[in-house]
């Protein structure tokens, strides 16, 4: 999977609940299907993929906006990324990038010195390794998002390739137990949603063109029914 770096970063995008869980763990197959805004209008899509087997997770993600600015200026964004989680940690990240024509591709593997990554960013390319435990935007896995690295507060962009600082925070509603978790950036602020249960169930953000981009979580009927049998 998959996760904002476009204006505030499009991509800076559970099954058990944040407060008590010290782990996460996914057997098999899951599905996130998000709707998104920018303010009122609907967009775009952003769908996850996700299979677990053992320690290892692979995401795959899926993102397309289309809208227009001020009514004005045409906005396009398509993003396609695949990561390999082990015991939660990155192992592997492949994504590609189209937006306003410009194409970006970051290719990141784990090796014994850490995770090297090769990034080309709308024709400029770039080479880093980056040592220890590498965690990036998991949205649809919260205990991930924060470092696994003592001292450490950055999470890798899938679409730059670029380890960006982060704080992350969160807080418990009482009225309707919803979870708010807030991941703040250099430049701008994520806040992301989950029920009780550790679900993932929105996103907001604003976005630095103007307006603020929100997701929305797209439920069929099969994750209505796993819901009320868990």
């Amino acid at each position: 999977m998959s996760h904002l770096s476009i204006w505030v970063s499009l991509l800076l995008l559970c099954v058990a609940p944040i407060a008590t869980a010290t782990e996460w763990t996914l057997q098999g197959k899951k599905s996130l299907d998000f709707k998104v805004f920018v303010d009122d209008r609907e967009v775009g899509r952003h769908q996850f993929e996700l299979l677990g087997q053992g320690d290892s997770v692979q995401v795959s993600s899926t993102m397309s906006l289309d809208f227009k600015v001020l009514m004005i200026k045409q906005v396009t964004y398509l993003h396609q990324a695949n990561e390999v989680w082990e015991s939660g940690c990155l192992v592997s990240v492949q994504s590609e990038t189209e937006k306003m024509g410009k194409r970006s591709v970051v290719d990141a593997r784990k090796d014994k010195s850490g995770l090297q990554i090769d990034r080309n960013l709308a024709g400029k390319r770039e080479q880093e390794t980056i040592a220890g435990c590498v965690r990036g935007f998991a949205y649809w896995n919260p205990l991930w998002l924060e470092s696994a690295e003592p001292g450490n507060t950055s999470l890798l962009n899938a679409e730059s390739g670029i380890n960006v600082p982060v704080v992350v925070s969160s807080r418990v509603s009482e009225s309707d137990q919803i979870i708010h978790r807030q991941i703040s950036l250099p430049k701008g602020q994520i806040d992301l949603q989950y029920d009780a249960a550790g679900e993932w169930l929105s996103l907001q953000t604003k976005l630095r063109i103007g307006g603020t981009l929100r997701y929305q979580r797209v439920f069929d009927q099969l994750d209505r029914l796993t819901e009320r049998a868990e």
